[in-house]
């Protein structure tokens, strides 16, 4: 996809900063502890932390953010007009170019809230992102030879086990399972999840299966307290730890390899898998599906059930025979 590139060059230099009336290293300390999603302030921190590299080749400085804050609103739009540039240039994706800038616009506008700068980043336009459309998957025949990779009698492979089946049958973001602690689990067959975007848990029902799975994990742990992980590291540098996003990633990975499958297979795309299986096995339930996925907006589903039924290649081929 083509982007129309901004007339920008060089990024003018950052005037002397003049004396701040509170640090802008603890303004943006105060910023990014009020992003709810952890996922959301470690985004955040990295986008501001890349602004800073890409402009000034330097870390995060009380400096360079009293420096960045005093510029006037030309200058301002400017600098963030050559930011834009250069993550282009970078061929970064424009979901990630997007999310930094977003990053820098809401850090202003809460610094400008705070009387810190007289700027506004309101110019500064994203890129166009065009919606998600790939919703395509894994089999299920796939999947279950994936369940069978983890060794259960080890306690990681018990563990893997576990999210493996919240992948599927619940059909969790990695950042979902990331975030649970003890408490969330219930015996009983329920979870406690913090859903994308949420600032409130919401309870969800687990599968018979699932629940012994976890069952199983906390067992082989024997020492998780309601306000610990659910989920940890067993390396040795960072054993009991919560478990990262990356980690889950890079499992999902090892496992599909494992089993041989030529796609490339991450979390969400198990994720999908599972929406797209259950729609096949429910002949098309969109409601009971959003249930599962927990998508706001049917017309998301919907393009599971359109890349279901291959739609579009039905048209095409029905154009096909007519000539």
């Amino acid at each position: 996809m083509n982007y129309m590139r901004s007339p920008v060059s060089k990024p003018i230099p950052l005037p002397n900063a003049p004396e701040a009336t509170r640090s802008c290293s603890d303004l943006l300390a105060d910023f990014l502890r009020l992003k709810i999603s952890a996922n959301t302030r470690r985004n955040y921190s990295k986008a501001i932390a890349d602004f800073c590299r890409r402009t000034d080749d330097s870390e995060v400085s009380e400096r360079l953010l009293s420096q960045f804050l005093s510029l006037q609103q030309p200058e301002a739009v400017y600098q963030v007009l050559h930011y834009r540039q250069l993550l282009i240039e970078a061929k970064l994706a424009p979901s990630t170019i997007n999310v930094r800038l977003s990053a820098l616009k809401s850090f202003v506008d809460y610094a400008r809230q705070a009387e810190q700068c007289s700027f506004n980043l309101a110019d500064v336009t994203c890129l166009k992102v065009e919606s998600y459309g790939d919703t395509t998957g894994i089999a299920v025949a796939r999947f279950k030879e994936m369940l069978q990779i983890p060794d259960r009698s080890t306690i990681k492979g018990i563990r893997d086990y576990a999210i493996l089946r919240l992948l599927w049958d619940n059909a969790l973001r990695r950042n979902e399972i990331c975030s649970l602690d003890g408490g969330d689990f219930d015996k009983s067959g329920r979870l406690s999840i913090l859903g994308k975007g949420k600032i409130q848990k919401s309870h969800i029902d687990l599968s018979p299966a699932t629940t012994s799975a976890i069952e199983q994990w906390l067992a082989a742990r024997d020492d998780c307290r309601k306000e610990d992980p659910l989920f940890t590291s067993l390396d040795r540098r960072s054993k009991g730890h919560r478990l990262d996003g990356s980690t889950i990633y890079r499992l999902v990975r090892e496992f599909s390899e494992a089993a041989g499958i030529d796609k490339i297979v991450s979390p969400h795309r198990i994720r999908h898998s599972a929406i797209t299986a259950y729609l096949d096995a429910s002949d098309g339930n969109i409601r009971a599906a959003q249930g599962l996925s927990r998508h706001t907006n049917l017309n998301t589903l919907t393009r599971y059930d359109d890349n279901r039924h291959k739609y579009q290649a039905i048209a095409t081929n029905t154009l096909a025979d007519l000539v």
